[in-house]
């Protein structure tokens, strides 16, 4: 991996982005592994949605995103979808098991 200082070209910083996003949706399929599996310790829809957990997770991620230098709106923004399509999963899958 390159510092991004030291990349001569334009070329060059597209290709580490290319990498580093490479990397964050890898990590992102791993993550979803887990969500796959959460839903075996959730009994129902309401705690599939955990709106508490919700809350908790957002506040949690902008203070990372603070400590980051990230704009904490728009990782809010990026785990508010990532969560919505989440929740979209584990009901179809606690809809599945619930029909076997």
């Amino acid at each position: 991996m390159k510092d991004a200082k030291s990349c001569k070209t334009i070329e060059e910083v597209r290709q580490e982005i290319d990498r580093i996003d490479r990397e964050v949706m890898e990590l992102l399929a791993r993550r979803q592994d887990y969500v796959c599996e959460i839903i075996r310790f959730k009994k129902d829809e309401e705690s599939i949605v955990a709106q508490g957990r919700q809350d908790q997770l957002y506040q949690q991620r902008r203070e990372w995103a603070e400590e980051l230098r990230l704009s904490p709106e728009m990782i809010e923004e990026v785990y508010k979808t990532m969560v919505r399509h989440n929740i979209q999963k584990e009901l179809e899958l606690h809809k599945q098991t619930k029909n076997s």
